[in-house]
């Protein structure tokens, strides 16, 4: 009796914990303009380095404490598209240009992602993505960059 006590305790509290970032990606879907919060949350989550229940926050001092964020930004400030590069440059090994290579800097960060078709070539370095364009961005990042078992990328 005891054992199925607790299974459910565990099922519910477990529940309980996906409900939560469900409710963070429905969040950021539903935002007008994506902030640095909800980028490094998203990044660090796809790498493994914050668990779903953590905050938008806690997420952005790991990007600060790897150099892929200002110490200056906070979770609430808006996200342009090139910064978003520089996030995802975090999570994903992203190559192609010599400068990118060498340089690595947002800006080429930024030129590779167009040229790889994972930002819309329109999209303007210093716009502000809404929540949904960042969800599409991240999304593809998984789909081109994400290295798959036995795959040698």
């Amino acid at each position: 009796m005891k054992k199925i006590v607790a299974l459910v305790i565990a099922s519910l509290v477990s529940f309980a914990l996906y409900a939560q970032a469900a409710d963070k990606v429905s969040e950021i879907i539903s935002a007008r303009e994506a902030s640095y919060g909800q980028a490094a949350y998203l990044a660090c989550c796809a790498r493994g380095t914050v668990k779903n229940e953590a905050g938008y926050e806690d997420a952005l001092n790991v990007l600060k404490e790897k150099g892929f964020a200002d110490s200056s930004v906070n979770a609430s400030d808006k996200i342009t598209m090139k910064e978003l590069a520089k996030v995802c440059s975090y999570t994903w090994k992203i190559e192609g240009s010599l400068m990118c290579k060498l340089v690595g800097s947002p800006r080429y960060i930024f030129r590779q992602m167009k040229a790889d078709e994972v930002i819309d070539v329109s999209a303007d370095p210093m716009g502000v993505p809404s929540g949904r364009n960042l969800l599409a961005v991240i999304t593809d990042c998984i789909d081109r960059y994400q290295v798959k078992d036995g795959e040698d990328k």
